[in-house]
């Protein structure tokens, strides 16, 4: 399908279906969500213990020091911020990804670093439908 970008009606791009890119729920910023949410998770400790004793332990510490590998143009951004979600959506549209893989826990539940979100599932999906962009779900694998 074609669609026009919203920042430039005159651009159209095509989005593929057979295209699906993976997205999670589970960021907070304090601006938002009164704190940060999974950007402060817990350092990941080295699989090798003698290494490990002389890595860094404890928590990131945001804005600066983040629980990611690249630092999101948009900030450490909350995933219930309308604008980042429109902003997201816009941004999966123009790669021409078709199809939106939410990591989806059931509701009430988390994953060990952050919180439920099954609330804000709707309002992506209403985000998505207005790019264009299909919808499924994964469920990691709970214990």
């Amino acid at each position: 399908t074609e669609n026009s970008l919203p920042e430039n009606p005159g651009i159209s791009v095509s989005i593929f279906y057979d295209v699906h890119i993976f997205y999670y729920l589970w960021y907070g910023s304090p601006s938002v969500d009164n704190k940060y949410i999974h950007w402060d998770h817990v350092l990941v400790p080295h699989w090798d213990p003698k290494i490990a004793a002389s890595h860094a332990q404890g928590k990131h510490t945001p804005p600066d020091d983040i629980a990611s590998s690249f630092y999101p143009e948009l900030g450490p951004y909350s995933s219930r911020d309308p604008k980042v979600l429109e902003s997201h959506m816009a941004q999966i549209e123009a790669a021409a990804a078709g199809v939106l893989v939410l990591s989806w826990y059931p509701p009430g539940v988390g994953d060990d670093h952050g919180e439920p979100t099954e609330d804000l599932v709707p309002t992506v999906m209403d985000a998505a439908h207005r790019h264009s962009i299909k919808v499924t779900a994964a469920c990691p694998v709970m214990q």
